[in-house]
């Protein structure tokens, strides 16, 4: 498969690079809050990476990202049919604050849109020059927003024209209940407000609730390792009620490696389980793997992530997110 054969090039780059074994005087930040923007699945709390070491030493940071999302897929699977021809563009503005050196609190503010988009051609040619397939992508209509969910040919939810407007908002707490100068641990608890809209695919009209165990392990000076699981409790929803589960699973793993002291290179895959009780691929478990430079200097942050779905066809076929970081 293409998507294999790209992995395994960008493995045995890791491979080789790694053998330069460039001095690197601190450890790579946190896993990549990377969360799947399929718009069936968006509104609901499945999530991103979160931290898993609380530093008493910068009680605040401050994150901005802008995640831009791109869909095409139409899948049938007995009586049941699903359509998502669109693109989500998020932007998010997190704020931490950090109590002492076992509690903090988090707060997510989102914003986001879905469209036919712009980026349709680009992604098309960005598959052709690495190898990836372009599915049923040159059989649509360029830029087309259709999202489209039927069973037995009767339409349960169905969206053809833009909308915009402020996602669910997520409250979280942290309790950091191992640190070590090698590992870390922290438990995350997680409650999602219904400030969003099921209709509008900013939201799901529901409070969901989240548990959350992440941790990290500094390897050597030039790799660390992350782990999350997490355990989601789903509110009843407004949008495919009735085919949506009570709660979903999902989990993350991730490699950092310090290229030098103020660059480093993160490859990640997150994974969830079925958010709803269907047959169709895109609404059953995913898998999608990242891969993003980030650049420190001093207390800030800045990365470009891309993932890709590697799982194909159970996400969007491509994301890229932008973001900004700053502790103090």
């Amino acid at each position: 498969m293409p998507k294999q054969r790209l992995l395994e090039k960008l493995v045995i780059l890791f491979a080789v690079t790694a053998g330069l074994h460039v001095h690197a005087s601190q450890m790579a930040g946190d896993a990549l809050p990377l969360r799947d923007l399929n718009p069936f699945i968006a509104g609901f709390e499945i999530p991103a990476a979160l931290p898993s070491h609380i530093d008493f030493n910068h009680r605040n940071a401050i994150d901005v990202s802008y995640t831009i999302s791109n869909i095409s897929l139409d899948q049938q699977q007995g009586l049941e049919s699903a359509m998502a021809d669109a693109e989500l563009h998020r932007w998010q503005f997190t704020i931490t604050h950090v109590f002492n050196s076992r509690w903090s609190i988090q707060l997510e503010l989102p914003y986001q849109s879905v469209s036919g988009g712009s980026l349709d051609t680009f992604i098309e040619n960005f598959h052709h020059d690495f190898g990836l397939p372009n599915g049923i992508r040159n059989q649509w209509p360029r830029n087309r927003l259709l999202v489209d969910y039927s069973i037995n040919n009767q339409s349960l939810y169905h969206l053809e024209n833009s909308t915009s407007g402020v996602a669910d908002i997520p409250l979280r707490a942290g309790w950091q209940f191992d640190a070590h100068d090698t590992h870390t641990t922290a438990l995350w608890f997680t409650a999602k407000l219904p400030t969003g809209n099921a209709n509008h695919l900013t939201g799901s009209d529901a409070i969901d609730a989240a548990l959350t165990l992440s941790a990290s392990q500094s390897i050597n000076d030039h790799w660390c390792a992350y782990e999350q699981a997490s355990l989601s409790l789903l509110g009843k929803g407004e949008r495919l009620h009735d085919q949506q589960r009570e709660s979903v699973v999902s989990g993350m793993a991730g490699l950092s490696w310090m290229f030098t002291h103020s660059l480093d290179v993160t490859s990640q895959l997150n994974w969830h389980g079925p958010v709803y009780g269907s047959n169709i691929r895109m609404l059953g478990p995913a898998t999608q793997w990242s891969i993003a430079p980030r650049y420190h200097a001093g207390h800030w942050q800045a990365w470009l992530a891309i993932t890709e779905d590697i799982a194909v066809d159970t996400a969007p076929d491509v994301q890229f997110q932008f973001a900004l970081s700053h502790e103090f």
